[in-house]
């Protein structure tokens, strides 16, 4: 393995594809990005999820709207295939913001099930975050904003298309398997809720440039958990 690849058995696998470059998506501080090559490790990847998803102690389950089920430090699940697209979310950090260095706060899996969601929130102690789809889930015939991620902030111009300020219009910037999405960890995000049956399936990294003291869990440090 070179400092440009990772082994996934026999195979090695570039960190950053060469042809690939981010764009930005519907707002300069947002780019997002889809990787072709995903037959190569999500497979076994979400095998690991659904694996880690059945441990009691490593999973956590706060309640319906706070993102279906977590698995926090994917740097700790002891998987190759985590550590090639933990290395790709950390590659479009720098590319993105041009910088030298990419320092992980926190990351982590959400697996949601049928009737989970997550509120609107923003993320704590991150410059950028990025989310990573490893699998959409199944397409609700009735409902086609099932599962869907999007921007519901009023400083973004696409969700306020009526009035300046005024947040009307939900921004979704698609989110097909292979694509990873880099914005500013302060822009209010959410979940709709997921009508599928089959496992609705992403990886999310908060990042900085440097590292930052405490901890990054507020769970780990004994307080309440957030989303």
């Amino acid at each position: 393995m070179s400092d440009d690849t990772i082994q996934l058995g026999m195979k090695p696998i570039e960190i950053w594809p060469g042809n690939l470059e981010p764009e930005v998506c519907g707002d300069s501080t947002i780019h997002k990005i889809t990787f072709t090559d995903t037959r190569e490790y999500h497979p076994r990847l979400i095998a690991k999820i659904l694996e880690l998803e059945e441990n009691r102690r490593l999973r956590k389950r706060y309640f319906r709207g706070a993102c279906g089920t977590k698995i926090h430090h994917l740097d700790k699940w002891a998987s190759t295939e985590a550590e090639l697209i933990t290395a790709r979310a950390r590659a479009l950090f720098r590319k993105v913001l041009e910088c030298e260095h990419a320092v992980v706060d926190l990351s982590w899996a959400n697996v949601y099930r049928n009737g989970d969601y997550c509120l609107p929130h923003s993320h704590l102690r991150s410059t950028a975050s990025i989310v990573y789809c490893l699998d959409p889930g199944d397409e609700a015939a009735d409902d086609s904003q099932s599962g869907r991620f999007c921007f519901v902030d009023p400083r973004l111009r696409n969700c306020c298309q009526h009035q300046e300020g005024c947040m009307t219009t939900p921004f979704f910037p698609g989110m097909a398997a292979g694509t990873m999405l880099i914005f500013p960890s302060q822009l209010v995000h959410t979940v709709n809720p997921y009508a599928g049956m089959r496992p609705r399936i992403t990886l999310s990294w908060n990042i900085n440039k440097h590292a930052l003291p405490g901890a990054a869990l507020p769970a780990d440090a004994g307080g309440e958990p957030q989303i």
